[in-house]
């Protein structure tokens, strides 16, 4: 399993879930001393020369790149599911502009509050409708580039759909549509039962995972058992991202720190369960 955190590339807003702000040379070898091998983008605008520069810049240090983040354009408005047919567009044409840019670091995209809301009553089955065909336009574009769309549950206070794994899950199940899970032990702890399970039943669709206690800071910072969590994906041998997609707390630096901490211990945990026992006398 390969281990990120959450980076943005522009100035984000009060309550923004990631750990650092910008790609200077500080920044990024800061990354790498944690021994995290990539990041989660939160990305404004890909065409922008920084953002363009900033991918080089993560190459140099030896950073990956999991996911691309395009919760900005959510809180701009923007919607996949929105009912008037020209916003939507928009919508698909600027999340097709961040499909691009993960194409060229072998990222994904993670389709998450820019679903938007579905409302209540009978528009429900309306919403899904303009989402499943938002998400066809969206696979034209990612399917040849061979950058997965990754569907993100978020818990009940933040959206009004697809709160739960299982409920991501079915969509994917009953949809048809070639999209993956990423999913969020934060969001999970809200809405899920056994989070163990969950990560059980949803691993052959999961290609992403935001790994943070039930604080959304650093494993170890909550009151989950994320060592348990942890032992749970080695067992299914998942190899993807875990993400410290967390809250700057008391820094960023400071919660990066904790998180390598955490995973550091598991690995030297791992390491001395899967000692071989070789027999006296065999070599």
């Amino acid at each position: 399993m390969e281990k990120s955190a959450a980076l943005s590339l522009f100035a984000g807003w009060k309550g923004m879930p990631a750990l650092y702000s910008g790609t200077d040379e500080k920044t990024l070898a800061e990354i790498r001393e944690f021994g995290y091998t990539g990041v989660d983008l939160f990305v404004d605008d890909p065409f922008l020369p920084e953002n363009r520069a900033a991918l080089g810049k993560l190459r140099k240090h030896g950073l990956g790149i999991g996911a691309v983040m395009p919760a900005l354009l959510a809180k701009q408005g923007l919607s996949l599911g929105d009912k008037d047919p020209e916003m939507r567009k928009y919508a698909v044409e600027r999340i097709g502009d961040m499909i691009r840019f993960a194409s060229e670091a072998s990222g994904m995209v993670s389709l998450g509050l820019v679903r938007g809301r579905a409302g209540a009553g009978a528009g429900r089955e309306e919403f899904f409708k303009r989402l499943a065909e938002s998400f066809e336009e969206l696979l034209k574009i990612s399917l040849p580039l061979e950058v997965p769309l990754i569907l993100e549950p978020i818990n009940r206070y933040e959206s009004d759909h697809l709160n739960s794994s299982m409920d991501a899950l079915d969509f994917i199940e009953k949809s048809g549509l070639p999209l993956y899970l990423m999913l969020d032990t934060f969001h999970m702890n809200i809405e899920d039962v056994d989070l163990a399970e969950c990560f059980r039943r949803c691993a052959p669709y999961t290609k992403h995972i935001h790994f943070v206690d039930s604080n959304r800071l650093a494993p170890g910072m909550g009151h989950l058992n994320m060592a348990e969590l942890y032992r749970t994906l080695e067992k299914l041998d998942y190899s993807g991202y875990l993400c410290l997609e967390a809250l700057p707390l008391p820094s960023g630096s400071e919660c990066a720190r904790m998180g390598a901490k955490f995973f550091g211990s598991q690995e030297s945990s791992s390491c001395k369960t899967n000692k071989l026992f070789v027999p006296y006398g065999s070599v």
